[in-house]
Parts: C-alpha cells; sequence; structure tokens
C-alpha cells in the first residue's frame, strides 16, 4: 500500500480525536487520497457529493425530521401522555410504564432518539420526580427507552443505511417493528418488577369515562403511524411520500386540531430540520468518501475473508458484529457507526444469506445502544440538562434498561422471525 494512504489514514485518525467535525475529517484524508493514489478526478469527487444526497429515498430523511418536528410542537403530546398514562397509570410502577409505551408511539412518529429524550424528559420526568419517583430513576429510564424512536419505524438512522446501501427502505422498517417492540415489552416488564420491589406504587384507576375522553382528544395523533406505516406497506405511497404525507398531516394537526403551531413555531421546526438534514447530509458524503477508500484498501474483503477463515455461521456472526458494535459504542457515537462501520460487515452479512434488512435493524438497534454508554453516550449529555439529574446518577439506573434492549437484540438474533415476519409479510 502506498505509504501516502497510511499518513492519510493517519490524518483521519487524529482529526477524529482532536474532536474535528465528522464530515470534516473523513473528507480531507478520503479526498487526498482518491486525487493522489487513486487518481479520481476532481469532477468526478464533486459529482459523488451531489449523487450521494441527491438519491430518491435519501429525501425521506429532511420529511421524518420535519414531520417529527412538526408533531412534536402540534400541542398533542399532553393528550397522548394523558391517554397513556390513563391506561396503565394504575399498575405498579405505572407512570414509569407509561414512558416506555409512550417513547415506542414517538418512535413511530418522529423517528429521532433526540427528540423523543425531550419530549420524555420535559413531559414524564418532571411528573414522575412529583409522583415520588427517584428523578435518576425517572432519567435513567428517559434516556433509555428514547432509543426506541429510532429503532420502531420511520427511523432517520434506517434511511440513512438503507439509501446509502441499496437497500429498501420499507423492508428496515418492517424489520426494525419487532426488535422495538420486544425491547419496549421487555422495558414495560422491568418496570413493574422494579418498581414492585423498590415499592413505587401506581396512581389511582381512572374511570372508563375518563379513559374514553383522553382517547378521544389522543385519537387524531395516534392515527399517524397507521396512516403513514399504514401506507408503505400496503403499497399506497413509497417511504418518501410517505414521509411527505406525515408532515402535511403533522401540520393539520397543529393548525387545525390541536392548534399549538404558530408562523413562529413553524419556522422554528423549519430551521431545525435545514440544521440537523444539512449535519446529516455532510455526515454521509464524508461516509461515501471514505467508504471508497477503505473499498480500495479492500477492508470490507479483509473482514470477509476473516469470517470465512474463522467458519462463522450466519447466528455466530451477527452476535459477533453485535458485541464489536457494542464495544465501539463506548468511544464512538452512532452517526459515523451507521455511515461508516455497518456498512463494512454488510457483504460478509449478505454472503451468509443474512437478509440485509435484520442485519440492517439489529445493527442500527447496536449503534443506538451507544447513544447512552458512557464515556461517549452523547444521548446522556442531552439528557442530564433536560432531566435535572447527574449523569453518574443517570447511568446507574440505566443499565438495567441496557440489559433489557441486549437481551432483546440477542432473542431476536436467536429467532429472526421476531424481524422478518412483518417484512416477509409485506414483501
Amino acid at each position: 500500500m502506498d505509504s501516502f494512504v497510511y499518513f492519510a489514514l493517519l490524518t483521519i485518525v487524529i482529526l477524529f480525536l482532536l474532536g474535528t467535525p465528522l464530515c470534516v475529517t473523513f473528507s480531507i484524508g478520503s479526498i487526498a487520497i482518491m486525487i493522489h493514489v487513486m487518481d479520481f478526478p476532481v469532477g468526478n469527487i464533486s459529482q459523488i457529493f451531489f449523487t450521494t444526497i441527491s438519491g430518491y429515498p435519501m429525501l425521506a430523511m429532511p420529511f421524518f425530521i420535519f414531520a417529527g418536528n412538526l408533531i412534536l410542537s402540534s400541542g398533542g403530546m399532553g393528550h397522548l401522555r394523558d391517554c397513556i398514562n390513563r391506561l396503565v397509570g394504575h399498575l405498579p410502577g405505572g407512570m414509569a410504564v407509561a414512558i416506555c409505551i409512550f417513547a415506542a408511539f414517538l418512535g413511530s412518529i418522529s423517528g429521532s432518539a433526540t427528540a423523543c429524550l425531550a419530549i420524555i424528559g420535559t413531559i414524564f420526568v418532571p411528573m414522575m420526580a412529583a409522583s415520588g419517583y427517584p428523578r435518576a430513576f425517572a432519567s435513567g429510564l428517559a434516556v433509555t427507552s428514547a432509543g426506541l424512536g429510532a429503532v420502531i419505524p420511520p427511523s432517520v438512522f434506517m434511511i440513512i443505511f438503507g439509501a446509502s446501501n441499496r437497500i429498501s427502505i420499507a423492508d428496515l422498517f418492517a424489520a426494525g417493528v419487532g426488535p422495538g417492540l420486544l425491547a419496549a415489552a421487555l422495558m414495560c416488564l422491568l418496570t413493574v418488577y422494579l418498581s414492585i420491589r423498590r415499592g413505587y406504587s401506581g396512581g389511582a384507576k381512572a374511570s372508563l369515562a375518563l379513559r374514553l375522553e383522553a382517547f378521544r382528544k389522543a385519537f387524531p395523533i395516534l392515527l399517524m403511524p397507521l396512516i403513514v406505516l399504514g401506507g408503505i406497506y400496503s403499497g399506497v405511497f413509497s417511504p418518501t411520500q410517505a414521509a411527505a404525507v406525515a408532515c402535511v398531516y403533522s401540520l393539520a394537526l397543529g393548525v387545525l386540531i390541536y392548534k399549538g403551531i404558530t408562523w413562529k413555531v413553524f419556522m422554528d421546526a423549519l430551521v431545525e430540520t435545514v440544521r440537523l438534514s444539512s449535519m446529516i447530509y455532510f455526515l454521509v458524503i464524508g461516509g461515501e468518501l471514505f467508504g471508497r477508500v477503505l473499498g480500495y484498501v479492500g477492508l470490507p474483503q479483509m473482514i470477509s475473508q476473516w469470517v470465512i477463515d474463522l467458519q462463522l455461521g450466519p447466528t455466530a456472526f451477527l452476535f459477533a458484529v453485535q458485541a464489536m458494535l457494542l464495544v465501539m459504542g463506548f468511544f464512538f457515537s452512532s452517526f459515523p457507526m451507521v455511515v461508516i462501520v455497518l456498512p463494512l460487515f454488510l457483504p460478509s452479512a449478505t454472503a451468509l444469506g443474512i437478509d440485509p434488512s435484520l442485519y440492517g435493524a439489529l445493527a442500527v438497534f447496536c449503534a443506538i445502544i451507544g447513544e447512552v454508554t458512557p464515556p461517549m453516550g452523547p444521548q446522556l449529555w442531552i439528557a442530564a440538562p433536560i432531566c435535572k439529574e447527574k449523569i453518574g446518577n443517570i447511568m446507574r439506573e440505566a443499565w438495567a434498561f441496557l440489559g433489557v434492549q441486549v437481551l432483546a437484540l440477542i432473542l431476536v438474533t436467536l429467532f429472526p422471525q421476531i424481524s422478518l415476519f412483518l417484512v416477509h409479510f409485506v414483501r
């Protein structure tokens, strides 16, 4: 290998360790290698910039982010919270169980773990603290359950992974439903167990009339995942079209029904969407350039050969990759893992007969768990000021829920039909 390649790769590592923005880190070294070693014309590199982000599937990402920002500002979150709380609030630790259900539902309308954390930390954590729950427990549950928002479709991470690697986004969405709901169910069971053990009691049981009233107020927002995901799986529209429909529906809810969207709220949501989407697009461009360099170096082929030499079967391979991704999650945030690391193992997964949508769903889930594990754990740094709790206290309560999420990963790996049943049904 050319010595210049080693120098450029070392530059990428140094820039990464210095905290340089990831899009700059991956792009500088990659462009240098492509020009000086791979003999890429500069005009072709600029073309890569355009083709990477102009694909039709990639358009779904900013639309879903915008829809999530609108629905979270629509004024309907309080009604959704009351509906779920009146349904399960009487159980031992009922308010904590409501967080898990609320997070799972938020995942089906926002697709962003950070957005879910902001809403849960703002709405539920103060309520739980006022009801006698330790704030650390409420915060640990909030930061881990928010990750369900990036696993249960529509998921921004799955859109990026699918669009970058030419995998059906609809299949990835379908493959994420089983693991996400299983993790939510296991977290609910663990919450009930911990609440009984620690003496966290539930609230008064709501009457049928109160439940029906709360359901009536929350019904318009409850329809959103049925319209969006039902439209995708029934073939009425594509994921990108579904994202546009979600924007229109969210805007209609916020303006006509819940009346929480003003012109200022609308513009704030639009600006936040542009800011986040731009960051993701630049990161995807850097990942595409770096991926071409890794392909030139032959790293994916090395990994495939490593799998062949170890004679790993599909299940053992998935476990090995998951263990590697979970360890990497301690030191890397999820975006570079989804853009750079996950595609490296995709050729080996395909060669072993593993459905790409299953691999993608499980790998994205691993990356999301890494969002909470220290010392990197960006979700922890976001949760601390929102939940008004120290990071150490949050992490102490979060470990049990992370363990349950890892258990969900193990169960889906051993019984892949948990994830693939819906994929096979909608294909």
